[in-house]
Protein backbone atom coordinates (compact mmCIF):
# COMPACT_ATOMS: atom_id res chain seq x y z
CA UNK A 1 0.00 0.00 0.00
CA UNK A 2 2.76 2.31 1.08
CA UNK A 3 4.36 1.73 -2.15
CA UNK A 4 1.03 2.53 -4.41
CA UNK A 5 1.09 5.79 -2.26
CA UNK A 6 4.87 6.61 -3.03
CA UNK A 7 4.43 5.76 -6.59
CA UNK A 8 1.46 8.15 -7.04
CA UNK A 9 3.22 10.93 -5.38
CA UNK A 10 6.50 10.55 -7.52
CA UNK A 11 3.92 10.75 -10.46
CA UNK A 12 2.46 13.58 -9.43
CA UNK A 13 5.69 15.77 -8.95
CA UNK A 14 7.03 14.22 -12.50
CA UNK A 15 4.43 16.21 -14.08
CA UNK A 16 4.64 18.61 -12.16
CA UNK A 17 8.40 19.11 -13.33
CA UNK A 18 7.67 18.08 -17.18
CA UNK A 19 4.46 21.10 -16.32
CA UNK A 20 7.02 23.42 -15.03
CA UNK A 21 9.66 23.04 -18.15
CA UNK A 22 6.97 24.04 -20.83
CA UNK A 23 7.67 26.58 -22.90
CA UNK A 24 4.82 28.86 -23.77
CA UNK A 25 6.71 31.14 -26.21
CA UNK A 26 5.22 34.29 -24.61
CA UNK A 27 5.75 37.66 -26.59
CA UNK A 28 8.05 39.95 -25.09
CA UNK A 29 6.29 42.01 -22.13
CA UNK A 30 6.32 45.71 -23.07
CA UNK A 31 6.50 48.88 -21.83
CA UNK A 32 4.37 51.33 -23.43
CA UNK A 33 5.02 55.23 -22.84
CA UNK A 34 2.41 57.53 -24.19
CA UNK A 35 1.95 61.04 -24.60
CA UNK A 36 -1.83 62.86 -24.75
CA UNK A 37 -1.04 64.13 -28.15
CA UNK A 38 -5.43 65.65 -28.45
CA UNK A 39 -8.98 65.11 -27.64
CA UNK A 40 -11.97 64.19 -29.64
CA UNK A 41 -15.12 64.62 -28.68
CA UNK A 42 -18.76 63.12 -28.72
CA UNK A 43 -22.27 63.99 -27.45
CA UNK A 44 -23.74 61.48 -24.84
CA UNK A 45 -27.23 60.54 -24.25
CA UNK A 46 -27.30 58.85 -20.55
CA UNK A 47 -31.07 56.97 -21.35
CA UNK A 48 -29.60 55.00 -24.28
CA UNK A 49 -27.84 51.35 -23.86
CA UNK A 50 -24.02 51.63 -23.98
CA UNK A 51 -22.12 52.76 -25.46
CA UNK A 52 -24.60 56.25 -25.13
CA UNK A 53 -22.63 57.79 -27.79
CA UNK A 54 -25.23 59.64 -30.19
CA UNK A 55 -25.65 61.78 -33.32
CA UNK A 56 -28.90 63.60 -32.60
CA UNK A 57 -28.83 67.05 -31.93
CA UNK A 58 -31.74 67.08 -29.14
CA UNK A 59 -30.87 65.50 -25.99
CA UNK A 60 -32.38 65.89 -22.70
CA UNK A 61 -29.98 68.28 -20.29
CA UNK A 62 -30.17 65.75 -17.12
CA UNK A 63 -28.89 62.81 -19.88
CA UNK A 64 -26.57 65.15 -21.27
CA UNK A 65 -22.95 63.50 -21.29
CA UNK A 66 -19.80 63.87 -23.68
CA UNK A 67 -17.25 61.43 -24.40
CA UNK A 68 -13.72 62.38 -24.14
CA UNK A 69 -11.56 60.50 -26.07
CA UNK A 70 -7.87 61.11 -25.53
CA UNK A 71 -5.66 60.60 -28.39
CA UNK A 72 -2.64 59.14 -27.68
CA UNK A 73 1.19 58.53 -29.23
CA UNK A 74 3.02 55.77 -28.49
CA UNK A 75 6.51 54.50 -27.51
CA UNK A 76 6.99 50.95 -26.94
CA UNK A 77 10.42 49.25 -24.89
CA UNK A 78 10.79 45.67 -25.19
CA UNK A 79 11.64 44.00 -22.27
CA UNK A 80 12.27 40.15 -22.70
CA UNK A 81 10.52 37.47 -20.31
CA UNK A 82 12.31 35.56 -18.26
CA UNK A 83 12.30 32.09 -17.50
CA UNK A 84 12.81 30.53 -14.18
CA UNK A 85 12.36 27.01 -15.02
CA UNK A 86 10.63 24.54 -12.46
CA UNK A 87 10.75 27.82 -9.68
CA UNK A 88 7.42 29.26 -12.18
CA UNK A 89 5.70 25.54 -12.18
CA UNK A 90 2.10 27.43 -10.76
CA UNK A 91 2.62 30.36 -13.86
CA UNK A 92 3.69 27.72 -16.46
CA UNK A 93 1.64 29.27 -19.10
CA UNK A 94 1.11 32.29 -17.79
CA UNK A 95 2.43 35.48 -19.84
CA UNK A 96 3.03 38.94 -18.22
CA UNK A 97 0.92 42.32 -19.34
CA UNK A 98 2.31 45.27 -20.65
CA UNK A 99 2.67 48.35 -18.70
CA UNK A 100 0.87 51.21 -19.88
CA UNK A 101 2.82 54.54 -18.28
CA UNK A 102 1.13 58.08 -19.11
CA UNK A 103 4.54 60.53 -19.58
CA UNK A 104 1.96 63.38 -18.47
CA UNK A 105 -0.89 63.99 -15.63
CA UNK A 106 -4.22 65.57 -15.92
CA UNK A 107 -4.18 68.89 -14.13
CA UNK A 108 -7.60 69.98 -14.92
CA UNK A 109 -10.48 69.79 -17.40
CA UNK A 110 -12.53 73.10 -17.85
CA UNK A 111 -16.22 73.28 -20.04
CA UNK A 112 -17.21 76.20 -21.73
CA UNK A 113 -20.16 77.09 -24.01
CA UNK A 114 -20.49 79.11 -26.53
CA UNK A 115 -24.04 80.32 -25.36
CA UNK A 116 -25.33 82.11 -21.98
CA UNK A 117 -26.41 78.86 -19.64
CA UNK A 118 -27.97 81.03 -17.06
CA UNK A 119 -26.97 84.37 -15.21
CA UNK A 120 -24.42 83.30 -13.55
CA UNK A 121 -22.69 81.43 -16.15
CA UNK A 122 -22.32 83.83 -19.35
CA UNK A 123 -21.03 82.18 -22.53
CA UNK A 124 -17.57 81.20 -22.05
CA UNK A 125 -17.69 80.73 -18.42
CA UNK A 126 -16.16 77.61 -16.88
CA UNK A 127 -19.51 75.18 -16.34
CA UNK A 128 -17.13 72.26 -15.21
CA UNK A 129 -19.29 72.81 -11.70
CA UNK A 130 -21.86 71.46 -13.42
CA UNK A 131 -20.32 68.25 -14.69
CA UNK A 132 -19.59 64.71 -13.14
CA UNK A 133 -17.74 62.28 -14.29
CA UNK A 134 -18.79 58.55 -14.54
CA UNK A 135 -16.55 56.08 -12.73
CA UNK A 136 -18.35 52.74 -12.74
CA UNK A 137 -21.78 53.16 -12.08
CA UNK A 138 -20.60 56.71 -9.46
CA UNK A 139 -20.89 60.34 -10.74
CA UNK A 140 -18.04 62.10 -8.78
CA UNK A 141 -17.14 65.75 -9.14
CA UNK A 142 -14.78 66.65 -11.86
CA UNK A 143 -11.99 68.11 -9.78
CA UNK A 144 -12.84 64.53 -8.12
CA UNK A 145 -11.86 62.30 -10.54
CA UNK A 146 -9.12 64.12 -12.09
CA UNK A 147 -6.94 63.28 -8.52
CA UNK A 148 -7.67 59.91 -8.94
CA UNK A 149 -6.53 59.08 -11.89
CA UNK A 150 -3.06 59.85 -10.53
CA UNK A 151 -3.76 56.72 -8.64
CA UNK A 152 -3.76 54.58 -11.64
CA UNK A 153 -0.92 56.10 -13.82
CA UNK A 154 0.78 52.73 -14.73
CA UNK A 155 -3.01 51.86 -15.90
CA UNK A 156 -4.17 52.21 -19.46
CA UNK A 157 -7.38 53.39 -19.53
CA UNK A 158 -9.19 55.92 -21.53
CA UNK A 159 -9.42 58.60 -19.10
CA UNK A 160 -13.25 60.10 -19.41
CA UNK A 161 -14.28 57.52 -21.91
CA UNK A 162 -17.11 56.31 -20.03
CA UNK A 163 -18.38 60.05 -19.89
CA UNK A 164 -19.14 63.20 -18.09
CA UNK A 165 -22.40 64.44 -17.60
CA UNK A 166 -24.42 67.42 -16.96
CA UNK A 167 -25.73 67.43 -13.87
CA UNK A 168 -28.12 71.19 -14.30
CA UNK A 169 -30.56 71.91 -16.79
CA UNK A 170 -29.51 75.47 -18.92
CA UNK A 171 -31.92 78.32 -17.63
CA UNK A 172 -30.84 80.42 -20.99
CA UNK A 173 -30.56 79.34 -23.83
CA UNK A 174 -31.23 75.09 -24.93
CA UNK A 175 -28.58 74.80 -28.26
CA UNK A 176 -24.88 74.52 -27.16
CA UNK A 177 -21.68 73.42 -28.34
CA UNK A 178 -19.12 72.51 -25.40
CA UNK A 179 -15.62 73.46 -25.54
CA UNK A 180 -13.58 70.67 -23.59
CA UNK A 181 -9.99 72.22 -22.23
CA UNK A 182 -7.46 69.81 -20.56
CA UNK A 183 -4.38 71.31 -19.03
CA UNK A 184 -1.43 68.62 -18.77
CA UNK A 185 1.55 68.54 -16.06
CA UNK A 186 3.90 69.15 -19.03
CA UNK A 187 1.99 72.82 -19.25
CA UNK A 188 0.34 71.93 -22.60
CA UNK A 189 -3.12 72.35 -23.40
CA UNK A 190 -5.32 70.45 -25.39
CA UNK A 191 -8.76 71.35 -26.53
CA UNK A 192 -11.96 70.52 -28.66
CA UNK A 193 -15.40 70.99 -29.28
CA UNK A 194 -18.74 69.14 -29.37
CA UNK A 195 -21.16 69.42 -32.50
CA UNK A 196 -23.83 71.58 -31.55
CA UNK A 197 -26.84 70.07 -29.22
CA UNK A 198 -30.54 71.52 -28.02
CA UNK A 199 -30.82 70.52 -24.15
CA UNK A 200 -34.39 70.56 -23.03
Amino acid sequence: MIKKISSVFLLALISQLIVACINCNCPPVKTVYFNNKGISLKNMDLSLPQSMVTNSGHITATNYGIQIDLIKEFLILNKQPINWGIMQSAYACSCGEDNFISKEDILSLKIFSNEDFDADHPKNTDLSLYFKAKKYNVMVPVADYIKSLKDFNNVFKDAFYEGIFLQVTPKINKKHKFKVIITLSDGRILEAETTEVELS
